[in-house]
């Protein structure tokens, strides 16, 4: 078997829409334990983090042969990690909503409309509202939701004290929670 550690992520990309099988294991070796902590934590449950990674390797070889990668590895499985994690907390909020209706013995004979999001108007909207904040409390946010900078770090960083951070993302997730409600911990996700 070749060494693909050398090979960059494009390389290792051409690779996969050719069907190298090797260079889809070594993309799987290299990524899968990593995808796997992040997914577990945000599902808060390993065997269904496992299925979403499963989901997502199974999509990317299925679909091997129109494989753009546009970035790099890093960036693709961290977008299709997020969507599946958002696909599988709005699952799990229908099925919540459904098994309350049940038990409460509310259950509809009509078929159930599916609650579909557009992920991209969503993330759109997410983003305007997040620039109508002060722009210091724009800062703060998103040090702290992109970089994922602790209070502590984003006030040495800014030259702040971290009460000042604490109320800047009191603020800025306060006017959030106004604006979308009970989305808000989805669409937190597309900030990550």
């Amino acid at each position: 078997m070749r060494d693909f550690s050398k090979y960059s992520d494009q390389e290792l990309a051409a690779l996969l829409r050719s069907g190298d099988t090797a260079a889809f294991k070594t993309i799987y070796k290299k990524y899968w334990d990593k995808l796997l902590v992040v997914a577990g934590k945000r599902l808060g449950d390993l065997q269904e983090a496992e299925e979403v990674l499963q989901d997502i390797f199974l999509n990317l070889w299925l679909k091997r042969a129109d494989f753009q990668l546009r970035i790099s590895f890093d960036n693709y499985f961290a977008v299709a990690v997020k969507f599946q994690i958002i696909n599988r907390l709005a699952k799990r909020s229908r099925e919540s909503i459904r098994n309350k209706a049940f038990a409460e013995g509310r259950i509809e004979v009509a078929e159930p409309v599916a609650v579909q999001f557009d992920l991209v108007l969503l993330k759109q909207q997410l983003n305007d509202t997040i620039e109508t904040l002060p722009r210091k409390c724009q800062l703060v946010f998103k040090m702290s939701r992109e970089q994922e900078l602790s209070n502590k770090e984003i006030a040495r960083e800014l030259d702040i004290s971290e009460k000042t951070v604490e109320k800047h993302m009191t603020n800025a997730l306060k006017t959030l929670r106004t604006r979308f409600g009970n989305l808000l911990p989805v669409l937190m996700l597309l900030i990550r």
